[in-house]
């Protein structure tokens, strides 16, 4: 029988990174329209404020579907295809459960949780903030379904239901703002998002051909499995809960920064992120269930050999993609968001805090596939002293930075935070695991490195001394330039990570990643 192409790992990470550009294209979208309703006022960063802790559980409870379903689902399958069907439904129907009396407590305390970050703030504001809060906790039960259906099919290398449910809840925000924004203000996001999580719960249902079962007697008489997760549940539950920290911190901070300092924050995030859950995100999706098998069953060489391709591949991605941001960021928002309420003042402030993310553009990427490699290998422990450790970092430089630099210091501390998280995260891999080459990341970040200096450097050559002006067509040909140059000298130097790109396309049948 062929196998099925996306089963592989560039398979199934060409079909997300394809799903993610269409995904995140309508997230810019999504963007696009807060921008143009909202801009930077008020009402937006009340939105932000009381949506901060739902967001955050939600993406919590998602990633906990992925660390802590995957691993757990492949060794119980090991032992019995039938237990490891029981394990799926006793899953889900702990997060849905779960999920509904963490809605119960968060809608009983909503007004003195909003207060906390609204600190002697006018009533209407408040008012405002818990309506949005109120209405986004509604999606915490769903998401959690979500997440332990979308961790099921990607187990079983069924990665475009999970894919294209994201878009369905892009689509209902989108059109939810479009339509209803003009009576409903702020409130018609946190609507769109109960509207799309409801639409993707029953997607994923419908795709994951009966692998949930309905009988919550039968499930809870199984005793192996209700202990399985009681023995690894609550570090994976800790681990993604302090890690999410972040918002949380900034938005405690809301009094601190300037008038529409939290949107800018956000707006910037938004584009930090971007091509992380295009590429990192997508690859690192893809790998997580070949590096959970591959130490499963003690193929050390081959998850080597995975991990390191993926830090081949993901800086020869990110540097350049860093550039670009941190030199013609200001133009990019500028394109993307600057329009209606958002104007030319609120573009500076956005790109001030974005070219501070970008410094640690390529460190973040790159822990993206170290965390999932800790979870894989049974380090799980060592995963929740680095996080404790970063998130305290963070908080403490909050304080230290939020004075001086506002925003910006803001946004400095989670770039920090973000250099430990990989840095402490690599060493501990090289340590526990026996790792034959210790120098790929820095070989390739080398070679990167110098690559994109040359080419920027060329290309300010090219335009100089326009580069620092111009008009905006100027400046889009010269990230053109820039990128051509950059692949050029790559072609030229015959970079490994460009030839398999170039073969991926070439022949999605035989692909270059095999060896990922």
């Amino acid at each position: 029988m062929t196998k099925k192409f996306t089963s592989t790992v560039a398979g199934a990470s060409l079909l997300i990174t394809v799903v993610g550009l269409i995904g995140r294209g309508l997230g810019l979208v999504r963007e696009a329209i807060f921008a143009n309703f909202f801009g930077l006022n008020i009402q937006y960063d009340l939105y932000l404020v009381g949506a901060v802790l739902p967001i955050t559980i939600n993406t919590v409870i998602l990633y906990l579907g992925q660390n802590y379903f995957i691993p757990n689902y492949n060794k119980i399958k090991i032992e019995s295809e039938e237990k490891a069907l029981n394990f799926v439904s006793a899953t889900f129907w702990l997060f849905v459960l779960g999920g509904v009396m963490l809605l119960a407590i968060l809608f009983l305390f909503s007004r003195g949780i909003v207060d906390l970050y609204l600190q002697n703030g006018p009533s209407s504001s408040v008012a405002t903030a818990v309506v949005v809060f109120r209405i986004f906790i509604l999606t915490v039960p769903l998401n959690a379904a979500v997440s332990v259906l979308s961790a099921y099919l990607q187990s079983e290398y069924e990665y475009k239901f999970p894919a294209y449910s994201q878009l369905l809840l892009n689509i209902a925000i989108i059109l939810l703002v479009l339509f209803l924004s003009a009576g409903w203000g702020v409130y018609t996001i946190p609507a769109g998002y109960v509207l799309g999580s409801l639409l993707q719960v029953l997607y994923l249902l419908a795709y994951s051909k009966g692998a949930v079962s309905f009988n919550l007697v039968k499930i809870l008489k199984d005793r192996s499995v209700i202990v399985f997760i009681n023995s690894s549940f609550l570090l994976t539950v800790l681990i993604e809960s302090i890690s999410q920290i972040y918002l949380i911190a900034d938005r405690y901070l809301y009094n601190e920064v300037e008038k529409g300092g939290i949107a800018a924050l956000n707006y910037a995030l938004n584009l930090f992120v971007l091509p992380i859950t295009i590429f990192s995100v997508a690859l690192s999706t893809a790998l997580f269930p070949k590096l959970s098998r591959s130490f499963s069953e003690n193929s050390h060489q081959e998850l080597e050999s995975r991990m390191n391709n993926f830090f081949s591949m993901n800086l020869f991605l990110f540097v350049p993609i860093s550039v670009v941001f941190i030199f013609y960021g200001d133009l990019i928002i500028k394109v993307l968001f600057e329009r209606g309420a958002f104007n030319i003042s609120d573009t500076r402030m956005t790109f001030e805090v974005l070219k501070i993310y970008s410094l640690s553009l390529i460190f973040y990427s790159s822990y993206v596939v170290v965390n999932k490699l800790l979870y894989s290998t049974d380090m799980v422990k060592h995963l929740l002293v680095i996080t404790v450790a970063g998130c305290l970092l963070k908080i403490v430089l909050n304080f230290i930075l939020v004075l001086p630099l506002r925003q910006e210091g803001l946004a400095l501390s989670s770039t920090l935070s973000y250099m430990f998280f990989f840095i402490a995260s690599i060493l501990l891999v090289i340590r526990k695991i026996k790792i034959n080459d210790k120098t790929v990341f820095v070989k390739e970040f080398v070679f990167c490195a110098v690559n994109a200096l040359v080419s920027y450097i060329i290309t300010v050559i090219i335009f100089s001394p326009a580069i620092t002006g111009g008009s905006s067509l100027d400046r889009i040909f010269q990230i053109i330039i820039f990128i051509s140059i950059y692949l050029l000298n790559s072609y030229l130097t015959g970079n490994n990570s460009l030839i398999q790109l170039i073969v991926m396309f070439k022949n999605l049948k035989d692909v270059g990643f095999k060896n990922i």
